[in-house]
C-alpha cells in the first residue's frame, strides 16, 4: 500500500509538469503583457520605466513604440494596458501610469494605436480619469474591459503600510477599489457612471465604484462574468478572491481571512473572505492570473493559475471550487504579470530578466 500511494502521488506530480519557455527577450522590466484581440503571435509589453514595446512571436520582431515619460520610483510608472473591445474597428489602446509632470497621480488615458509602413505608433492621447496617489506605492495598475464592455480599474489603497488614511473602507474616495466605468461615450466626454454600478445615487458612495476594501489588486482577470482579483497583503497573507458588485472585501479591517484591524474581534459579517490564501513562508506578493483554457496541458484547464513575485512560485488551484492548490515551479524570479493569447496560453512575465515566457509541458 505504501508503495501505491507513493506512486499516486507521483502521477499527480507529472500530470501537472510544466516548463517555463522563452519567447521574447531584452526587455526593460515588463509588468503588463496584452496579445492583440484574436492573436496568438502579437502582444504589446508595460515596461514600469515607460516603455511600450510591440513583439511578434513569429518572426522574432520586437521594437518600442513609445515611451512614456513616467514618474517611476517604488511600485510608480507604466503600469497597465489593455485593448478596446472593438479594437480592430477603432484602434483604440488604454493605458495606466504615472505622468512625470506635477503631483503623483494615476492617469488612465485612451490612444490611437494605428500601423504605417508596418510600424505601429501612438498618438491623440484622451485622458480619461486621474487620481491623486498620497505614496509611490499600492497604485494597482490593471485595467481590463469586462465581458460587459465597461471598464474595469483596480485601485491599491494609496501606499505606505497598514492603510494609515484608512482608503479601503473610505467609499468616499476611488482608492482601494475596483471601478468600473463607461468609456463608450458622445462628445468628447471622458467616461460616465454605468447604470447598474452599485453606489448610484447612493450618499457617502463614489458612483465609479464596483466593490472596495481592496490593498493592492496587483492583477486580476475575468472567467466568463466573474472577476478574480490577487490582492497583495501586508504582513502574513497573499489572498485570491472573487469580487461581486457592491461587495466590501475587507481590508483594512481584515487582512485575507484575519482580523488585522483591530487584531482581534473584528466584525466580518459583511465582509466577503478569500478564496485562497497563502502565508508569508510561500510568498510575499502574490501576482494574480487566468483560468487556463488552453489545450497544451490538458491537466490544468480549468485552473486559475497565480504565482508570487517574491518567492517565483507558480500555483494551479481547481476553478471555480478553488480546491487543493498545486505547486507547480518554484524559485522563478520576479513574475510580475500574466497573459493569455486568443487559444487559451498562458504566459507570464519575468520581471528583472527582461523576459516574457510560455508555460508548456
Amino acid at each position: 500500500m505504501k508503495h501505491f500511494l507513493i506512486f499516486l502521488l507521483l502521477i499527480s506530480f507529472t500530470s501537472h509538469s510544466i516548463q517555463l519557455k522563452e519567447v521574447v527577450h531584452d526587455l526593460e522590466q515588463p509588468v503588463d503583457v496584452k496579445f492583440f484581440p484574436t492573436s496568438n503571435t502579437q502582444l504589446l509589453i508595460a515596461g514600469k520605466e515607460g516603455e511600450l514595446t510591440f513583439a511578434n512571436l513569429t518572426n522574432n520582431i520586437q521594437y518600442e513604440i513609445n515611451k512614456f515619460d513616467v514618474k517611476s520610483g517604488s511600485e510608480m510608472g507604466f503600469l497597465g494596458l489593455t485593448f478596446h473591445p472593438d479594437f480592430s474597428e477603432n484602434h483604440y489602446l488604454f493605458v495606466n501610469y504615472f505622468p512625470k509632470d506635477g503631483d503623483k497621480r494615476t492617469r488612465i488615458s485612451r490612444f490611437l494605436l494605428t500601423k504605417a509602413s508596418n510600424v505601429y505608433s501612438l498618438s491623440n492621447e484622451k485622458i480619461i480619469l486621474e487620481i491623486d496617489q498620497p505614496y509611490r506605492n499600492h497604485n494597482g495598475g490593471q485595467i481590463a474591459f469586462g465581458p460587459d464592455g465597461y471598464l474595469y480599474i483596480g485601485m491599491g489603497d494609496g501606499g505606505s503600510g497598514g492603510d494609515p488614511k484608512g482608503h479601503g473602507q473610505n467609499t468616499q474616495t476611488l482608492l482601494g477599489a475596483m471601478l468600473r466605468i463607461d468609456i463608450n461615450t458622445a462628445n468628447n466626454i471622458p467616461y460616465t457612471i454605468p447604470l447598474d454600478n452599485p453606489f448610484v445615487n447612493t450618499p457617502g458612495f463614489k458612483p465609479e465604484i464596483w466593490a472596495y476594501g481592496l490593498r493592492n489588486p496587483w492583477r486580476f482577470s475575468f472567467s466568463g462574468n466573474a472577476l478574480v482579483v490577487a490582492d497583495v497583503g501586508q504582513n502574513k497573507y497573499e489572498e485570491v478572491s472573487l469580487v461581486e458588485k457592491g461587495k466590501n472585501m475587507g481590508w483594512n479591517i481584515m487582512e485575507a481571512s484575519h482580523c488585522f484591524k483591530p487584531k482581534k474581534g473584528c466584525e466580518q459579517s459583511n465582509l466577503v473572505l478569500p478564496k485562497i490564501e497563502y502565508p508569508r513562508s510561500q510568498g510575499q506578493s502574490i501576482t494574480g492570473g487566468y483560468v487556463y483554457q488552453g489545450s497544451l496541458i490538458p491537466s490544468i484547464k480549468n485552473h486559475y493559475l497565480y504565482a508570487d513575485f517574491l518567492s517565483g512560485n507558480i500555483w494551479a488551484v481547481s476553478y471555480p471550487a478553488f480546491k487543493s492548490p498545486t505547486k507547480l515551479l518554484s524559485k522563478q524570479g520576479n513574475l510580475s504579470t500574466f497573459s493569455l493569447s486568443d487559444n487559451g496560453e498562458i504566459y507570464v512575465a519575468g520581471y528583472n530578466k527582461g523576459v516574457i515566457y510560455q508555460l508548456i509541458p
